[in-house]
């Protein structure tokens, strides 16, 4: 826990879990999941917090160490 927080307070990363950090020769990548909060159902307006699907997204930023 100590790690995550450290590596979301170097990068100013709120509101996310860093699941893992790959470190490629030429890239490096950060898995990271954001927290579980409830939501209003469009349907029914009933709240929930169940999970309808996952997605993974990539975003590009600027390089670290000059790697992408």
């Amino acid at each position: 826990m100590l790690r995550n927080n450290f590596i979301n307070n170097l990068l100013n990363l709120k509101d996310v879990f860093v699941k893992n950090i790959v470190n490629g020769d030429d890239f490096v990548e950060f898995h990271v999941e954001t927290k579980k909060k409830s939501h209003v159902c469009p349907s029914c307006g009933s709240t929930t917090s169940k999970v309808h699907d996952y997605r993974t997204q990539k975003i590009k930023d600027v390089p670290i160490q000059n790697k992408k």
